[in-house]
């Protein structure tokens, strides 16, 4: 297991002045404004920078596990990814994903990935680094939307060998899904780790949609208007303890007797004290709006609590 893991924690707010860059990636935008980027400084450091819808640097710390002989010699050899901060969760906390190749980019059988955490208020700032240089060395699923903002500010990743997650193959026919679920505090340290060996094991994707409510469920909000209540499941032995992804569900087309050919769509969606909301609009066939509304569940079973 060819894994690091290396935590910076800076107090103070203040933030360096933007160096000279050999190169920097594109940008990945929130939907604050926020860019994060990452560059390659003069000085030889892999350098994570954020700036502001208003283009001024309100973040900026050099990756403290990265070697200058790990650094590419162009950006096409780096690879980002951005869980963006939720409302739901933390306003000001951002996941960085990193994919650095280190052999050739047709290739890429050698690689490094980084997670970083990033506070935008605190400026705290921690890394985990994995190395891969065989098949079997540790790493994790590193796609869009493999990296899950989680409960009290934690983050859902799916680890294993470089094989099982990126190759195929694997036991039971389980490649590419990983062996076990993390989930890591922002400093990752592991809140709790799950197996991953059941044939259609559940666990949430990343994105929009979903405020999870503990360690292991959450709620789901389709935009084409279906509300559910869902938990993990990822291995045999939560089957065998009779655990299922739905708790519960609401399809708003179905219960408000909505007509076949007209169509709805969430617009906003909310938990407060125990109780789950959803604001939605109804389109007639023509896709023009009829009516708007709002729809109340007790978080528990999904009884109705009128509209």
């Amino acid at each position: 297991m060819a894994c690091f893991l290396f935590s910076c924690k800076k107090d103070t707010p203040d933030v360096p002045e933007k160096k000279n860059e050999k190169w920097r990636t594109e940008a990945k935008t929130d939907s604050t404004g926020n860019q994060y980027y990452v560059v390659n400084t003069l000085d030889n450091t892999l350098e994570i920078r954020v700036d502001n819808k208003d283009g001024k640097t309100i973040f900026s710390e050099v990756c403290p596990t990265i070697e200058a002989s790990e650094i590419p010699e162009s950006s096409s050899k780096l690879f980002i990814y951005l869980v963006a901060p939720s409302k739901y969760i933390n306003v000001n906390q951002a996941t960085l994903s990193l994919r650095i190749v280190l052999d050739n980019l047709d290739i890429q059988e050698k690689h490094i990935q980084l997670l970083a955490n990033i506070d935008l208020d605190s400026k705290k700032f921690y890394t985990k680094k994995y190395k891969v240089e065989e098949a079997l060395d540790w790493t994790y699923k590193v796609l869009d939307n493999q990296l899950v903002q989680w409960y009290e500010n934690s983050l859902l990743v799916r680890e294993g060998t470089e094989k099982d997650l990126n190759r195929g193959g694997g036991n039971m026919g389980l490649g590419q899904r990983g062996t076990q679920l993390v989930c890591y505090e922002r400093d990752f340290s592991v809140r709790y780790t799950k197996d991953i060996d059941a044939t259609d094991a559940y666990y949430p994707s990343g994105g929009l949609w979903k405020i999870p409510i503990n360690n292991y469920e959450y709620m789901l909000f389709l935009p084409e208007g279906v509300v559910a209540r869902v938990q993990i499941v990822t291995s045999v032995e939560d089957k065998w303890e009779g655990k299922q992804p739905l708790i519960w569900k609401d399809n708003l087309k179905e219960t408000n007797n909505i007509p076949a050919d007209y169509s709805v769509k969430i617009t906003d969606y909310n938990i407060q004290n125990n109780v789950v909301s959803a604001s939605y609009s109804i389109y007639d066939e023509k896709g023009q709006l009829k009516e708007k509304r709002t729809r109340k569940w007790a978080i528990g079973n999904g009884m109705p609590l009128g509209s």
